[in-house]
C-alpha cells in the first residue's frame, strides 16, 4: 500500500507543477505576442517627399551625413531592383561633379516602442549596384549598415552601427540579385531606432553607386498596446531618468496625456507635458519643388473647385517675391473677368490623398499669402479667405476624382488666418499657420482651399500656398529642476567718502596709509588712479577717506619706526616702503648709496648723482619734442600752465599746489620715473 500512495502524492504533485506551468505560460500570453514591429517595411504603403532628400518609403524618416556628395531617395519600381512585391527603396550617393568626401552615407530610420531586456531580430534584403563595376579596386568601397538607438532617437552619429554582407558590388545597370542580411538586438530602453544606411567610402570621382533595400522586417515581442508615441520622462540632456508609467490609452481612441508619477516634495523638479511634431512629413511635394503637372498643379497634387459663374486657373508659381522657400510656390486663382454676372462663395484649391495612423495627432502646417489685382480694401476685409480640409475614407480605384461635390461635405474645414490683401503686383509677406488634429481613419484627402465669397465681377484674386507639411506628433515629458524662488535683493547705496589729503613721509607704504585711515589698498589705488602699490615717493600728495586716524596704528608704526618723534615716518613692516631713495640718490666713489631724510629734502634735492645731472640736458629735449611733435600738442601745450621745476621741488609738491594728481602730470609730460625731475626742467600743468 505504501508504494501505491507514494505514486499517488508523485502524481498529484507532477498536476499541480503542470497546471501552474499553464497558468503563467496563459499570463505571459496575454500580455505579450510575437510580431512585426516595422511599418511599411516592403515599401508597399507608399512614399513621402521629404525635404533634403527625396522620396523615402511612407512611414521612414532620412537622412544624409552632407558635405561634398550628391544624394537622392527614389521609389524603386525597376522589377530587377526589387526582391518583393512592386516597389523598393532605393539610396544614391554619387561624386558626378566633383571629387567627393570620404565616408559619405545616406539612410532611413524608424522609431518603434519595444520592451526592455528582449532581443529582436532586424532581417531585409539588400543589393548595391555601381556603375564602375569594371574599374576593380577596393571590393568594400562601397558597404551597407545597419544601426541602432536605443533613445529612441534619429542622430545616426549616436547610433550603434554595424556593416552587413548583402554580396559584391553588382553592376548598376545589370543586377543579378538580393542578399539577404540579419541582425539581433538587446532593446535597452521602451523605445528602439533602427537605421538602415549605404556608405560610400572613398571620395573618388564621377563615381555613383545605389543601394537597394526591401522587405525589411523586425521581429519580437510586441506590447499589448500597438506602437505608439509613447511618453516618456526626460531630463534635459535626454536622458530617461523615471520608469514609464504602466498605463498606456487605448489603441486606437484618442491618444491622451499619461499620468505622471507624482515627484516627492523635495525631488526638486517640474514635471510637463507636450507635443512633439517631429515624425517624417507623410505629403508628397509639400513644398513644391518636385515638378508641376501640365495643368499647373504640383506633382502628387489635383485641382479642385466647383464651377459656377467664374474662372479658375492653376500655376507653378516661380516669381521670388510670392515664394515662401525654395524656388516654387502652388498658385490658384479665380477670376470673373468678362462676366455680366457671378456666383458668390467660389472655391478653387488642391487636395492630395494621405495615409494616417488611427488616434494618433497630426500637425499641419503651411504658408499663405493672398493677392488681389487692383485695390478694394475699402470692401470686406475678409472678401477672401484661405481655408484647409479633409475627408475621411478608404483608398478608391480612381484617385483622380474628388470624393466630395461640395466644400460643405468635409468631415473637417477650418479657416487659415492671412495678415493682408496685398496687390497682385505688390505682394506683402507670407503667413505661417500651423494646427494639430488626432486621424480617426487610416486614410483621407487633405485640402488646401481659397475662397472668394461675394459675386462681384471684373476681380481677380491670387492664393499662393507653399512648404506644407503633416508630420505625426509624439507626447514627451520632461522634468526640470525647480527654479529657485526669486528673492528682491536690497539696493546698497555705494558709500562715497569724503576726501582728504594726506603728504606721504619717508618709511610711508600704501598698507600703512591705508590701516590709520580705516580703508584698504585697493581704494586708495583707484582714488589715485595709481599703477600699483609701490609707485609712491616721499612728498606726494595722496587722496585717503576723511575721518579720525587711528591711534593704535599710529602707536604701532610709533613703535617699529627709529624715528618715533615723526608719525608720519614710522616704516611698515610689509608693502613696500617710501624711501629717500626713490626721490634723491647719489653715489660716492664706490657706487654706494647715500639716502638722505625728507626733512631735508632742499638739500638732498640738491645733492643728485651725477648719472642723473648728465641725463637732464636730454630729458629736457625729449620733453620739448614730445610738445613739438604735432599740431595738437602744440594746441595742447598753449593751453596748459607752464611750471619751471625749483631745486628741492618734487612732482608731489607740484601736484598738490596745482590741485592735480602725479600721475596726470606724469602722463602730460611723459615722466618715465616721477621721483626724477630736475631743477629748470619745465613741466606742463594740464588744465582741469
Amino acid at each position: 500500500m505504501k508504494p501505491t500512495r507514494r505514486m499517488a502524492l508523485l502524481a498529484l504533485t507532477l498536476a499541480l507543477v503542470v497546471m501552474l506551468s499553464v497558468a503563467i505560460i496563459t499570463t505571459l500570453a496575454g500580455s505579450y505576442q510575437v510580431g512585426e514591429l516595422l511599418f511599411n517595411g516592403g515599401f508597399e504603403q507608399g512614399f513621402v517627399a521629404q525635404e533634403g532628400c527625396g522620396m523615402a518609403g511612407n512611414g521612414w524618416g532620412c537622412f544624409t551625413t552632407g558635405g561634398r556628395g550628391g544624394y537622392g531617395f527614389y521609389d524603386e519600381g525597376w522589377d530587377r531592383a526589387v526582391a518583393s512585391g512592386n516597389h523598393a527603396q532605393l539610396i544614391e550617393i554619387n561624386t558626378k561633379d566633383d571629387f567627393g568626401d570620404e565616408n559619405r552615407a545616406a539612410g532611413l530610420y524608424q522609431t518603434v516602442e519595444v520592451i526592455p531586456g528582449e532581443t529582436y531580430t532586424l532581417s531585409l534584403q539588400g543589393m548595391i549596384r555601381a556603375n564602375d563595376l569594371d574599374a576593380g579596386g577596393d571590393p568594400w568601397r562601397y558597404v551597407m549598415e545597419v544601426g541602432f538607438s536605443h533613445d529612441g532617437g534619429n542622430d545616426w552619429s549616436q547610433a550603434v552601427v554595424q556593416e552587413i554582407d548583402v554580396g559584391p558590388i553588382q553592376d548598376r545597370v545589370d543586377p543579378s540579385q538580393y542578399y539577404r542580411a540579419k541582425v539581433q538586438v538587446t532593446a535597452q530602453s521602451h523605445w528602439l531606432t533602427v537605421f538602415i544606411a549605404g556608405r560610400m567610402k572613398w571620395g573618388d570621382w564621377r563615381r555613383e553607386v545605389d543601394f537597394d533595400v526591401d522587405d525589411v522586417s523586425l521581429m519580437g515581442v510586441v506590447p499589448t498596446v500597438p506602437p505608439v508615441p509613447e511618453p516618456f520622462i526626460v531630463d534635459k540632456s535626454g536622458v530617461e531618468i523615471q520608469p514609464l508609467p504602466e498605463v498606456m490609452p487605448e489603441w486606437p481612441s484618442e491618444r491622451k496625456p499619461v499620468p505622471l508619477p507624482e515627484p516627492a516634495p523635495d525631488a526638486g523638479v517640474v514635471v510637463s507635458s507636450r507635443l512633439v511634431c517631429d515624425g517624417a512629413n507623410v505629403l508628397w511635394n509639400g513644398n513644391f519643388e518636385e515638378g508641376f503637372e501640365p495643368n499647373g498643379v504640383g506633382a502628387y497634387w489635383r485641382p479642385y473647385n466647383n464651377n459656377g459663374a467664374a474662372n479658375y486657373g492653376y500655376y507653378d508659381e516661380g516669381w521670388p517675391p510670392v515664394v515662401a522657400k525654395g524656388e516654387h510656390a502652388q498658385l490658384f486663382e479665380i477670376n470673373t473677368y468678362g462676366m455680366e454676372a457671378t456666383h458668390p462663395n467660389r472655391w478653387s484649391g488642391i487636395y492630395q490623398d494621405v495615409w494616417l495612423q488611427p488616434g494618433v495627432t497630426y500637425e499641419l502646417s503651411l504658408q499663405a499669402m493672398l493677392r488681389e489685382a487692383a485695390d478694394h480694401s475699402a470692401e470686406d476685409p475678409h472678401r477672401y479667405e484661405v481655408y484647409w480640409g479633409l475627408e475621411y475614407g478608404h483608398a478608391v480605384a480612381e484617385p483622380y476624382v474628388s470624393p466630395i461635390a461640395e466644400v460643405t461635405y468635409l468631415d473637417m474645414l477650418q479657416g487659415v488666418p492671412v495678415s493682408e490683401i496685398a496687390l497682385r503686383t505688390a505682394p506683402g509677406s507670407y503667413s505661417s499657420y500651423s494646427t494639430q488634429f488626432t486621424a480617426s481613419t487610416d486614410f483621407g484627402w487633405l485640402y488646401l482651399l481659397g475662397l472668394k465669397k461675394w459675386a462681384t465681377i471684373e476681380r481677380e484674386v491670387n492664393f499662393d500656398i507653399d512648404n506644407v507639411q503633416l508630420r505625426p506628433c509624439r507626447s514627451i515629458t520632461v522634468v526640470e529642476p525647480v527654479p529657485e524662488p526669486y528673492v528682491e535683493q536690497p539696493v546698497i547705496e555705494p558709500y562715497e567718502p569724503e576726501i582728504c589729503t594726506y603728504l606721504i613721509k619717508s618709511g610711508d607704504t600704501l598698507a600703512h596709509i591705508a590701516d590709520m585711515y580705516g580703508t584698504t589698498e585697493v581704494v586708495l589705488i583707484e582714488m589715485n588712479d595709481l599703477i600699483d602699490a609701490g609707485t609712491i615717493f616721499v612728498m606726494q600728495p595722496l587722496w585717503v577717506p576723511c575721518g579720525d586716524v587711528d591711534a593704535d596704528m599710529y602707536d604701532h608704526y610709533e613703535d617699529s619706526n627709529d624715528h618715533s618723534d615723526d608719525v608720519g615716518d614710522a616704516k611698515a613692516s610689509r608693502g613696500n616702503s617710501v624711501d629717500d631713495s626713490d626721490s634723491s640718490r647719489s653715489r660716492d666713489g664706490d657706487g654706494a648709496d647715500v639716502r638722505e631724510r625728507d626733512d631735508d629734502a632742499e638739500s638732498s634735492r640738491t645733492r643728485e648723482d651725477d648719472d642723473v645731472n648728465s641725463s637732464r640736458s636730454r630729458d629736457s629735449e625729449d620733453a620739448s619734442r614730445n610738445r613739438d611733435t604735432s599740431a595738437e600738442a602744440e594746441a595742447a601745450a598753449s593751453a596748459a600752465t607752464v611750471h619751471v621745476v625749483e631745486a628741492g621741488e618734487y612732482l608731489g609738491q607740484i601736484a598738490l599746489r596745482y590741485g592735480i594728481t602725479v600721475k596726470a602730470i606724469t602722463i602730460e609730460n611723459s615722466i618715465e620715473n616721477p621721483s626724477i625731475i630736475h631743477p629748470g626742467q619745465e613741466v606742463l600743468i594740464p588744465t582741469q
